[in-house]
């Protein structure tokens, strides 16, 4: 199942970022921040096996250098607390305090300017680049 709330969810860049695949719908911040670490570090490994410049792309998106080690955990850890990430999560976080868990979904068809399927889609379709981009690129509450 793709976590999908357009009540955290409101732009393609969020839902970029903050779509995650989880057996069941989060209920708090927490839950989800440790699914987006966890979908993170699954883009990373799959651009490592694509033998994709990892290091690379972290430069070029966060415009920061980087001089750790090479291997997953190193990598996310790095992009999961930059500034930029941090940033995000602090959007999410804000956006979590307003959630409201009785409104259905269906009926806040406003509060989002993507769809459940334009996010789903998106998210089959993420890679390590569009992630980095999508975090480079969102707009901030």
């Amino acid at each position: 199942m793709i976590f999908y709330n357009p009540q955290l969810i409101t732009d393609t860049d969020s839902a970029t970022l903050f779509c995650i695949q989880n057996a069941t719908a989060f209920d708090q911040y927490e839950d989800h921040y440790s699914g987006i670490y966890l979908h993170l570090f699954n883009l990373i490994e799959n651009a490592l096996k694509e033998k994709e410049n990892v290091v690379g792309l972290i430069e070029d998106y966060l415009e920061t250098p980087y001089s750790g080690g090479e291997n997953s955990e190193e990598l996310t850890s790095f992009i999961f607390y930059s500034d930029r990430m941090n940033n995000a999560l602090a959007t999410l976080r804000t956006r979590w305090s307003g959630y409201d868990p009785l409104v259905a979904q269906d009926t806040l068809t406003t509060a989002s300017d993507i769809s459940k399927q334009e996010a789903i889609q998106g998210y089959s379709h993420t890679t390590l680049r569009s992630y980095l981009e999508a975090l480079t690129t969102i707009e901030l509450d």
